[in-house]
């Protein structure tokens, strides 16, 4: 047989596996995948991130901002800030009321379980060093930042905002510098005790619930609620930090609050994840109470 023959019957033998091949795969009928495959393969349910469409923020100098100029020294009080009682501690937002609890936390019996006053500062970047500006900072120049070094503290920031019948969101970010010690290369050592801060929604006569945050991290939250009937209606976060830790520290940034009626979401809290967020309630308390060392400083010192 000559080359040219070999060649051609070389071509012709492909030809006709390849066309028996194509006729099996397209005889061939898919069947589905069911638990008793062997080879199954499952993919891991995902949640997807939750999608908001902010509308016009509703509350007012929601970003501790202002309204002026408020980096100037002495800065204008009727503009940025205000001290009620007169007490320089207490450096408090315009259009914000600020309340705080002080007695008996109900947490233990020692010493140092109890509400005591927080200091409060709105702190412009200037204040801050470079690198705690991201950290601290998510909107304009100032944070706001409530702590007590040594000290157990609740508080409430709250306003009155006129609110029409419909579905509302409320986010508010906010940053529990919550530090029970530093280690040998001065890095913060975070409370150990999940119940160390809390945080809790509150409109009108309804709340959230108390909600744990990560510490010494942004957490951000969500609170989606629904107003049946026009009024003016008292806007509340709540926050507490139950134990006297090294520092009780708290920062916050860039909260919103506007009206979205086309949500299937129910009334609750949900996290950036899409998923409800973690109460207190669902929490077991670490077996060993948190307890201080003989000779704990000074209950309630400056940070």
């Amino acid at each position: 047989m000559s080359p040219n023959q070999l060649k051609s019957a070389f071509w012709c033998v492909l030809f006709c596996v390849g066309t028996a091949v194509l006729l099996t795969l397209l005889s061939h009928q898919p069947h589905p995948v069911t638990a008793q495959d062997e080879h199954a393969v499952y993919l891991p349910l995902v949640s997807r991130p939750i999608v908001f469409t902010r509308g016009n923020n509703l509350l007012l100098n929601p970003s501790f901002e202002g309204e002026g100029d408020c980096q100037i020294n002495p800065p204008n009080p009727d503009l940025c800030w205000y001290h009620p009682g007169g007490i320089p501690e207490l450096q408090i937002p315009i259009r914000w009321v600020f309340t705080w609890q002080t007695g008996p936390t109900g947490f233990g019996n020692e010493p140092w379980d109890v509400w005591v006053r927080p200091e409060v500062r709105v702190l412009p970047a200037q204040l801050l060093p470079p690198p705690e500006h991201p950290l601290f900072i998510w909107d304009g120049n100032n944070t706001l930042k409530v702590f007590k070094g040594y000290g157990a503290i609740s508080y409430v920031l709250e306003q009155y905002v006129w609110l029409e019948a419909g579905t509302y969101v409320m986010e508010v970010s906010i940053f529990p510098d919550l530090v029970e010690g530093y280690d040998s290369q001065g890095n913060k050592i975070p409370a150990s005790d999940p119940l160390s801060g809390e945080i809790e929604f509150r409109v009108g006569s309804t709340n959230s619930g108390w909600v744990l945050p990560s510490f010494l991290d942004k957490n951000t939250y969500y609170f989606v609620f629904v107003i049946t009937q026009a009024a003016q209606t008292e806007m509340r976060i709540a926050i507490r930090g139950r134990y006297a830790i090294q520092n009780n520290g708290w920062f916050m940034d860039d909260w919103w609050l506007w009206r979205q009626d086309d949500l299937t979401l129910p009334p609750g809290v949900y996290t950036r994840s899409g998923q409800p967020a973690l109460l207190s309630g669902d929490v077991v308390p670490p077996a060993v109470p948190y307890s201080f060392p003989v000779g704990n400083p000074a209950m309630g010192a400056d940070e």
